[in-house]
């Protein structure tokens, strides 16, 4: 009989003797697993979950859901990391058998990317449900992506040291919910962007509270049309910016209360080319700000004169707002102008809650399921701040989630058990309505 080569099943050592290739610690299966963080997360945005079922099959819904929860949990993650903090977490039980290594991945994307359907439904979904009043902001992101024809150079090149794109998103002021998400190239203006942002949706009446990088007499008429009305900062170039300053008696008075801090405001009204222009003074900050002046220029620092206190002062913490709204106080409309930081807040969770900042993903279509996936991640990130505020815990979110990761999952005796588990412990995961079973109820 001839002889056949079979699978090599070992070696022989001259030292040991026969080597089988098994019985490596690799071949093992995984007994324990990150838990807490986790099992907060998909406790609190069943909601996030159940949006995505109404629009997107299943299992899609579910691959979406828990990619969403990874950049939530672990901050921006590149597909080819995904995979792994998914078998590594207690995801893998609670959504079993998902595909989400890079090619799995990179196919979910490009789908999300060029079958815009569901996420068009989604988005419009999310648009009906918001409250009306809408901040539309941008994030920088350095982009490494040649083949998207997203990297340019833009004006945070000098910064970020590489070519960029810009990811627009608009978001619900009221219910920190965001409503729509896209990449777009690094080189193009916001103001540019924002009408096609704005024209993946049907939004019927909403409030813009947009910042003055939007401001074009063009997208003066988008935030008026189909029944909207806009409050937007003008621009310090225009000449209706230097016509509404010129003169700078601001008679009116009322003050503003923000959480504990309370304010005095100083304001006029008055029409410039015939629309609605409001000039504000926060008369504190401006004596803060005219104080910190006088003391770089009493120590002579550069840049400090008495000429130019004197061109800075009457404008510091000015804030000159321009809307189509008649009937508001004027108080009611520096509230609201007020209430667009919000935005700023959610986007200082992209930058720097998941230190979102180069673009790897090779193609467009790609990116902009990412820039979806990123929107879900929002929405979870949204839901679990909820829990938080309403846990009184008075934790912020990196504090909870680090508390969090503190309680682990093992396998013992053939049952998943929660380890770690000081009193205090428990104490924290019931007021963050987390179940410290493992695995979910059947």
């Amino acid at each position: 009989m001839g002889q056949q080569d079979g699978r090599c099943i070992g070696k022989i050592d001259p030292a040991r003797g026969f080597v089988p290739n098994s019985g490596s610690l690799r071949d093992e299966g995984v007994s324990a697993l990150d838990f807490g963080e986790w099992a907060v997360a998909l406790a609190n945005s069943g909601g996030t979950l159940a949006t995505l079922r109404e629009f997107f099959s299943a299992r899609d819904a579910e691959r979406i859901y828990a990619v969403a929860v990874v950049h939530f949990v672990q901050g921006f993650t590149y597909m080819r990391d995904v995979a792994s903090f998914y078998e590594m977490s207690v995801l893998q039980l609670r959504l079993p058998g998902l595909r989400l290594g890079y090619d799995a991945l990179s196919r979910l994307y490009e789908d999300l990317g060029r079958r815009q359907g569901p996420v068009l439904a989604f988005e419009q979904a999310l648009v009906d449900r918001c409250s009306g009043r809408v901040a539309v902001d941008g994030h920088v992101v350095g982009c490494r992506s040649e083949g998207t024809g997203l990297a340019e150079k833009g004006y945070r090149f000098g910064k970020l040291g590489e070519e960029q794109a810009n990811l627009l998103m608009a978001y619900d002021v009221n219910t920190g919910v965001p409503l729509l998400s896209r990449f777009y190239e690094g080189g193009a203006a916001d103001k540019v962007c924002v009408r096609d942002l704005l024209g993946q949706a049907e939004l019927k009446d909403p409030l813009f509270l947009v910042d003055r990088g939007f401001y074009s007499e063009e997208n003066l008429g988008l935030f008026t049309s189909n029944g909207c009305q806009y409050v937007i900062p003008l621009p310090k170039g225009p000449s209706a910016y230097k016509e509404a300053v010129a003169d700078m008696e601001l008679p009116g008075r009322f003050v503003y209360e923000r959480g504990r801090k309370s304010s005095v405001v100083e304001f006029k009204e008055q029409r410039v080319a015939g629309r609605r222009v409001l000039v504000f003074r926060d008369a504190n900050e401006a004596a803060a700000m005219q104080a910190n002046y006088l003391r770089h220029l009493r120590r002579g620092d550069r840049g400090s004169t008495r000429e130019g206190f004197g061109a800075a002062a009457p404008l510091m913490a000015v804030t000159v707002l321009q809307t189509s709204l008649e009937g508001e106080r004027a108080e009611e409309v520096y509230g609201l102008h007020e209430r667009r930081w919000a935005a700023e807040t959610y986007f200082d969770y992209f930058k720097n809650g998941q230190d979102a900042r180069t673009l790897c993903v090779q193609d467009y279509h790609q990116a902009q399921g990412l820039a979806f996936v990123l929107l879900v991640s929002g929405l979870v990130h949204r839901e679990v701040a909820d829990a938080l505020e309403a846990s009184g815990l008075g934790m912020s979110m990196p504090e909870m989630i680090l508390e969090a990761r503190k309680v682990k999952a093992a396998r013992r005796r053939g049952a998943w058990v929660a380890c770690n588990c000081k009193k205090k412990r428990i104490a924290f995961f019931e007021k963050l309505n987390t179940p410290l079973g493992v695995l979910p109820r059947p």
